[in-house]
Order: C-alpha cells, then structure tokens, then sequence
C-alpha cells in the first residue's frame, strides 16, 4: 500500500535524523542542529499549515525563540535538548514576556518528550502554554503524519525525500533505473516473439 511506503521511508527518515543528532551532540559536533532548525521550520510549516519564520536572522540572535509565527501567534523553541529544565528556561525569557499574547511551544528533534507533557511548569511571565498539547516530538509527530490522507501524506513524503536523502541514495537510484533500462532493451522481445505472442504459436 501507498499509505504503508509513504509512512515507512518518512519514520526511517526522521528516526535516522534524531539519532544522527544526538550522536554528533556527544561528538560536540552541533552543525546539524543548525540546519535541523531549518529543516524543521520548513516541515512544521507543511504539516500544519504554519507560516512560521527563523526568529535567528530578525533578531540576531532571540533567546527563547527559534522560530516565530506572527499569523497564528506562535513562538516555537526547537531543541535536541528536551528537559523540564531547558523548557523552563525558555519560559523564564524576558521575550516570551514581550509576546504574552502568543502560544509558546516546544519542539523536540531527538529525544522522546511524553514524560515531559505530564510534568508542570514554572511561568513566570503566564505565557499560553498547555504541555500535554504544546510539547512536541518526533514520535508526536509521526502519529500525526500516520492518521493523514493520503494526499497530504504524500507530500509530506517528497518534502522528506527532497530534504534528507542522502547523495549516495540519490546515486543508487539512479544506477538502479540505468540497469534497468539497460536489462528492458538487452531483453526486448524480437519480431518473431511479438508475433507469437500476439497470435499464438503456430504447430
């Protein structure tokens, strides 16, 4: 099935990102944080209809916020660090103060956040923010991504592909479809072979 392929290579996908993240964090290697951030502001877009922007560029360098949602009044922190303690920092934000009248959430690209959405949390500036609804991760998201229609499902797929495949798949692919090509012409059927095929054979 469409649906079953669809989900498999888009969980492979984000799975594989979540572990590479982590891993390369232990390395202190921390660039693909960064464009995970990218990544991430793109795909949440997509997926709910979104119309976030990098808060990074406007602002230097704006703690608390990665992302910022002016339409639907969203300030999004997208972190592989994903505690009581991270997000209450973000909390405690003089910003999150200056846009009292948006929703704050929490984006988890690494680790598992559900322990999280039962917990409660110190606000001190009383921003909107409901855990069990707010906190967001990968596994979050796939359940999500599992429940759409087919359609959005697909291009939630090819968004997926276009980002994270990798060259050396894109490379497989390709010399997969030349061997195919190649094996379709070396086989083709001759003259004689059509004729009985179309016709029968003659005794």
């Amino acid at each position: 099935m469409n649906r079953s392929n669809y989900f498999d290579s888009i969980e492979e996908k984000i799975n594989i990102l979540a572990v590479r993240i982590i891993s390369r964090g232990r390395l202190n290697l921390l660039n693909l944080n960064l464009h995970s951030e990218n990544f991430y502001f793109h795909f949440l877009n997509l997926l709910f209809g979104w119309d976030t922007r990098n808060a990074n560029p406007i602002s230097g360098n704006m703690e608390g916020i990665d992302l910022i949602d002016h339409r639907n009044k969203l300030i999004i922190q997208v972190s592989s660090t994903s505690t009581k303690e991270k997000i209450e920092r973000c909390l405690d934000k003089k910003i999150i103060k200056d846009h009292a009248e948006y929703r704050f959430k929490f984006v988890s690209i690494a680790r598992d956040s559900d322990p999280l959405r039962r917990m409660s949390f110190s606000n001190p500036h009383e921003c909107k923010f409901d855990p069990n609804k707010d906190i967001i991760d990968k596994n979050s998201l796939l359940v999500i991504i599992s429940e759409l229609e087919i359609g959005k499902q697909q291009e939630i797929y090819k968004f997926i592909m276009s980002e994270l495949s990798s060259p050396v798949e894109d490379l497989k692919l390709e010399t997969t479809i030349a061997e195919l090509i190649n094996f379709l012409y070396d086989h083709k059927p001759t003259k004689s072979k059509t004729m009985f095929g179309r016709f029968g054979d003659i005794s």
